[in-house]
């Protein structure tokens, strides 16, 4: 009788642990960007470049490559809500124009986080009236 009871006391615990760790499916992997851009007028990053987005849990910091310059800021993540509060502060290196309007578009986009849902191994970022689209490295 104790055993069963232990055992159905731990599924519960587990249980509960599961429903709380959404975040957990975002923290901790590294995304790659797959798209980005206004809902049905997305652009796919340049073929010369990788652009990135890790958003490590113990540190509560995004961190990743902009496709040129690596860039960092602090995140906050509430069940599907996802904000990034502060200035993202990113090195200071010129790649050429198109990199550079990349990287500066996404980073704006990026800065304007509102939600997020993870589908099928993919990350979608709600931006404002954008969106960042990531699939898991």
């Amino acid at each position: 009788m104790k055993l069963k009871l232990c055992t159905l006391i731990v599924l519960a615990i587990a249980i509960l642990l599961v429903g709380c760790g959404k975040s957990s499916d975002l923290e901790d992997t590294v995304w790659v960007l797959e798209s980005y851009g206004a809902p049905g007028n997305l652009k796919a990053p340049l073929a010369d470049t990788e652009v990135t987005a890790t958003f490590k849990s113990e540190e509560g910091q995004v961190t990743g490559s902009a496709g040129c310059n690596h860039y960092f800021g602090s995140y906050e993540v509430n069940d599907d809500n996802l904000s990034i509060p502060g200035p993202i502060g990113a090195t200071e290196m010129s790649c050429g124009e198109q990199k550079d309007t990349q990287e500066h578009q996404y980073l704006g986009i990026l800065q304007t986080a509102e939600s997020y849902e993870i589908e099928d191994g993919k990350l979608t970022i709600n931006c404002d009236n954008q969106v960042l689209i990531f699939k898991s490295q």
